[in-house]
């Protein structure tokens, strides 16, 4: 798991590097919108959507490693193509593909992950492994926001084409193959799309989502608008507080139950979102983030590791890349949405609505609408599915 988390720095800190960049590149340098910004920002996100079925059904049937191995290197050739292409469409394009890397990357390693991981201790693992993502992420964007005041956006490509390498090389040497090559399983489309184990944790998923797409998006220029010089250390405090957190939420959603902490973690989503909105200053800022950072830093593994505990084993890649499909519905919606209220009407509105949705997701989690298991974690066989296998 060791020698994995160490290859997977590679991706996360190449996407904490991007997070700031590209808004700050689409509208200082290419003069876009900021509703254009949060659509390409989150355009990622669809093209995620649409090849998460495929990789799933390829890492149930031929394995995590070669996955993995592409995502790493399409994030690369990516970074290559924005050092010579510098036009909106293109910019648009290449986020695109950078979804289908991050849904192959992400899916295979934490289908890796859940492979390793004992069923009791499921939670646990995925939360110790996703602190690495949060690592990449604190430090990413500080480093982004230097590379562009001292040499340009050039030299946030450049550092992604570096990161991505490292990563690739890695995982090629030293990772092992933990997944087993079947025969695929019977499974239509729409199952592949929305696995019966992923729906109910989905859609909360969904809820929080969006806010966290708002966030990733447009906290670098928040924090300009709020007077602040730049976001390196709103972005370092979400990392830091999400990396403590999370340290923390697999060991309680283990021992306690997976809605039990699900919930809270939602109302925490969004209140921070809710602070961002209606008291517009960098202390405030600040409290905001926290706030934010705490609440998806548990909610992630808890409900991931409900997806695992109720999908069959051979299912257990297209369940958990399902999974995040809920995610990829939500980020467009989250990153557009947001972009056009806050043109229209400012930042109040922007993160005020997604809190609104987050505080939805937290109401369905606590009445138990969704139907989702609260208690210990539990294998459940699924029947199989009949049907054409597209």
């Amino acid at each position: 798991m060791t020698l994995l988390c160490v290859a997977a720095m590679g991706t996360f800190v190449s996407q904490g590097l991007l997070y700031p960049a590209l808004p700050l590149f689409l509208h200082d340098e290419l003069g876009t919108s900021l509703g254009m910004a949060g659509l390409v920002m989150s355009s990622m996100s669809v093209a995620a959507l649409a090849c998460r079925p495929w990789a799933g059904r390829f890492l149930d049937t031929r394995g995590r490693k070669p996955v993995l191995l592409a995502g790493l290197l399409i994030t690369l050739g990516t970074a290559a193509g924005l050092l010579v292409l510098h036009t909106v469409p293109a910019t648009l394009v290449l986020r695109m593909c950078q979804g289908v890397a991050n849904a192959m990357f992400y899916g295979a390693a934490t289908a890796t992950v859940a492979d390793i991981a004992p069923a009791e201790r499921r939670a646990t693992y995925l939360a110790r492994y996703s602190l690495f993502f949060y690592l990449g992420f604190a430090v990413g964007p500080a480093v982004a926001e230097f590379l562009i005041d001292r040499w340009g956006f050039s030299a946030v490509w450049g550092a992604v084409i570096v990161a991505c390498t490292w990563g690739a090389v890695l995982a090629a040497v030293a990772l092992p193959e933990t997944g087993e090559r079947r025969e695929p399983v019977p499974m239509r489309l729409v199952d592949r799309f929305f696995h019966p184990a992923a729906i109910g944790p989905g859609i909360p998923y969904f809820c929080v989502g969006v806010g966290w797409t708002a966030v990733g998006a447009f906290l670098a220029l928040y924090a300009r608008h709020i007077g602040m010089a730049s976001s390196g250390w709103l972005f370092a405090v979400l990392s830091v507080t999400v990396m403590i957190t999370r340290s923390m939420s697999g060991n309680l959603a283990d021992r306690f139950g997976r809605r039990a902490v699900a919930t809270p973690c939602a109302l925490s989503v969004a209140a921070g979102l809710a602070v961002l909105a209606g008291i517009q200053r960098p202390a405030a800022a600040f409290g905001g983030v926290v706030l934010f950072a705490a609440g998806y830093a548990g909610i992630f593994p808890t409900l991931l590791a409900m997806v695992v505990d109720r999908a069959p084993e051979a299912e257990r890649g297209q369940a958990m890349g399902s999974f995040n499909q809920y995610f990829d519905i939500g980020a467009p919606i989250g990153g557009f949405v947001t972009g056009r209220l806050v043109d229209w009407a400012g930042y109040g509105a922007g993160f005020g609505t997604m809190a609104g949705v987050a505080l939805l997701g937290a109401v369905l989690l606590a009445g138990g609408i969704i139907g989702a298991e609260g208690g210990a974690p539990a294998q459940v066989e699924l029947p199989v599915r009949s049907g054409r296998a597209d």
